[in-house]
């Protein structure tokens, strides 16, 4: 059976990938899977450095409760939430997008 010109294999697109898709939708995956209501150990860097103020603290509680449809507790913990997340989705799919047409 001849290939067609449009069809790809999904394992030729994930090998022309960039590794920086794949760091973004894991990190989707992490943000919708952590509780924002809970009191979770901190990845940030300027608090383990002892700073009570930072202004990116908040974003991924923020992107969990966007993904949880609290829209309005999210607005409430980080204000450019919504924009991170349309901004990481628009990554992803611009690097998807590449991948795709590098095999075409």
């Amino acid at each position: 059976m001849p290939r067609q010109k449009y069809m790809t294999k999904p394992l030729t697109i994930l090998k022309r990938a960039n590794p920086e898709l794949f760091i973004w939708i894991v990190a989707l995956l992490m943000l919708a899977w952590l509780n924002p209501d809970s009191s979770q150990a901190s990845l940030c860097p300027l608090k383990f450095l002892g700073f009570h103020y930072c202004p990116g603290c908040g974003l991924g509680r923020s992107i969990a409760l966007l993904f949880r449809g609290r829209f309005m507790a999210s607005f409430s913990m980080h204000p450019l939430g919504v924009f991170a997340l349309a901004m990481i989705g628009f990554r992803i799919a611009q690097l998807g997008r590449s991948a795709f047409l590098a095999e075409n």
